[in-house]
């Protein structure tokens, strides 16, 4: 009867649901980044992350910081099926017309920037993940806090995207295909996303007043800064090195950030789970504690990494260069402070009434990552290393200032704040 009702409860099954999602998206690179790797060779490995990183600015663009606002907007209006409806179709047209633009953005790059133009096909490829993202506000599903739908249809649109893969790469020449197979992945998410918004959840479609994609699109421009920002000291590292070095030290990069990302995404469903529970529920006692088990837990797992990581990286890729270990072994720092500088963010500081602060925080530290990059490449220091230094450096300046932000707001000794 216990465990039933420990389930049945919204934060444990969300959390739940988002684990075995994440789950599915550590198994599937496992397979697919050695493979891809290992039968691509470094320098069109590097290339094919370089496009990734490049087409990363557009979804996040189209995007528009809707991923967070709409989370918000839907976890406060849950109820009321009118205003759902009003703020999914207004959003949906605001993202329709921001990607015309960034698509027409997309092909002068293609035809101005050198390293772009000599693959300007394969990267236009990459442009059907930003039409499959514009089909999937998942975010309505996170405020609706059923992950379960995520879970459901990301792991099916995987599954279908990344197994072709290995039927159809099996030389670095076959690297066109990669591009094809993600585009169709997420277009067919969006399918599934927007199939399940309708039968499910009874959502109409319909064209919204002109007025209204205006007003969500300001209400999301705050969260916009931040969603851009994150990109700031995570794609615009790859694409400098790009840039600068060459696709060959993106690809030696691009192993140690995979892992990076790999271990900082281990928490992201805890985090997702959070925002729109505290949200709604704005119980700070209860986010304390998960505040500090997570972090133990996340200094333990470091700790293990640490010991292991050579050996790992050694037996999942075929020749890995020592430089992508060292550089690993940077970026281990940075997962000691990813997880609370992310944890006081959205789920604690914006989800308790103070979306501004946590946005303009990120938007600073990446102002000054962007800076420091900047200097770097200007004389003459950029290299795998200190881009990786400068990576320990943003993410801790975030934590402190955020840490700080809970002091100047007076949350870290109320138990709860009462919902207006």
């Amino acid at each position: 009867m216990l465990n039933k009702r420990l389930i049945s409860n919204p934060l444990i099954e969300n959390f739940l649901s988002l684990t075995i999602l994440q789950g599915i998206n550590y198994l599937l690179p496992l397979i697919t980044i050695p493979y891809l790797y290992n039968h691509l060779g470094v320098e069109r490995y590097g290339l094919v992350n370089f496009a990734i990183s490049f087409i990363q600015y557009f979804l996040i663009v189209t995007d528009f910081g809707f991923g967070l606002s709409g989370t918000r907007y839907i976890a406060e209006n849950r109820d009321h099926k009118e205003a759902i409806d009003t703020y999914v179709n207004s959003a949906t047209f605001s993202r329709i017309g921001i990607c015309i633009i960034s698509f027409a953005v997309l092909l002068i790059c293609l035809f101005l920037i050198p390293p772009l133009r000599q693959e300007k096909v394969f990267f236009l490829l990459f442009f059907g993940q930003v039409i499959g993202n514009i089909m999937s506000p998942y975010w309505f599903f996170q405020g609706m806090e059923q992950m379960r739908f995520i879970t459901m249809m990301t792991v099916i649109t995987k599954i279908l995207s990344l197994t072709p893969l290995f039927f159809v790469v099996k030389d670095s020449v076959d690297y066109f295909y990669i591009p094809i197979c993600y585009s169709v992945g997420s277009i067919g998410s969006g399918i599934i996303c927007l199939y399940l918004m309708k039968k499910q959840f009874g959502v109409n479609f319909f064209f919204p007043k002109i007025k209204n994609i205006v007003i969500v699109t300001k209400d999301s421009a705050n969260y916009f800064l931040s969603r851009i920002s994150v990109s700031m000291f995570t794609n615009t590292n790859t694409f400098v090195l790009g840039l600068v070095l060459g696709n060959t030290i993106v690809g030696y990069y691009s192993l140690a950030d995979k892992v990076y990302q790999a271990l900082t995404g281990i928490y992201q469903p805890l985090v997702a789970a959070i925002f729109p529970y505290m949200t709604k529920n704005k119980r700070i006692t209860l986010f304390k504690k998960i505040f500090i088990w997570s972090n133990l837990a996340n200094i333990c797992l470091v700790v293990i990494v640490a010991l292991g990581i050579s050996d790992i990286m050694h037996l999942l890729f075929r020749n890995v260069d020592e430089s992508s270990v060292k550089v690993m072994h940077i970026f281990l720092f940075a997962c000691l402070v990813a997880l609370p500088n992310t944890l006081l963010g959205y789920p604690f500081l914006a989800a308790l009434g103070h979306p501004n602060f946590t946005n303009y925080s990120l938007v600073g530290v990446s102002l000054m990552h962007i800076v420091i990059i900047v200097c770097l490449w200007t004389c003459g220091w950029i290299s795998i290393y200190s881009v990786a230094w400068v990576v320990v450096i943003t993410e801790t300046s975030l934590l402190f200032i955020r840490a700080w932000g809970g002091y100047k707001y007076q949350l870290y000794g109320q138990s709860i704040i009462k919902k207006q």
